[in-house]
């Protein structure tokens, strides 16, 4: 039997990721908060925001497994990178964390984002288009579509997955 998976977003992008990874799997969209700033700071709060969604998705839902996803910046060297997270947790409290991909962000986008300007209204503004959170990202769009939003978490979730089974199976 494949465990029940609750995702701590109704984004197409998330749930699209999670369903990927678990094909056989029950995926239960939860609109969960973060809990932490629009637009997380840093892989802390973003991480932190990753952790909230997973465990609000499970015990909102009761699903056997709850994965949290979250999109945030970080600044290295100067320079603003795109970061993400992801956190899974288990009906037995069990927490696997992982980060993915990063990618550096325009220079111009620095100041309105430490201002903590979401980067997803950045991005709209900047490609004058809506919605580009629940289609290709920012990480598509600067990667010239060579990876996109869901497969970026896609990763995440598959670094999730093996962690747990790897540690279940010992």
């Amino acid at each position: 039997m494949q465990p029940s998976v609750a995702v701590g977003s109704t984004n197409r992008t998330k749930i699209k990721a999670v369903q990927t990874v678990f094909p056989a799997s029950e995926v239960i969209p939860a609109d969960t908060a973060s809990n932490v700033s629009p637009q997380p700071v840093g892989d802390v709060e973003t991480k932190t925001g990753a952790k909230n969604r997973a465990i609000a998705a499970r015990n909102e839902t009761e699903a056997m497994i709850g994965i949290g996803l979250e999109g945030g910046i970080d600044t290295i060297d100067n320079q603003l990178y795109l970061c993400n997270w992801g956190v899974l947790v288990t009906e037995d409290e069990e927490i696997f964390c992982a980060s993915g991909a990063r990618i550096q962000l325009p220079l111009s986008f620095q100041e309105a984002l430490l201002n903590r300007t979401e980067l997803s209204t950045l991005m709209n503004e900047y490609q004058n288009r809506t919605d580009i959170r629940h289609h290709e990202g920012a990480v598509g769009i600067f990667s010239n579509g060579e990876l996109d939003r869901s497969e970026m978490f896609g990763q995440v979730v598959q670094l999730l997955k093996g962690q747990m089974s790897y540690w279940h199976a010992r």
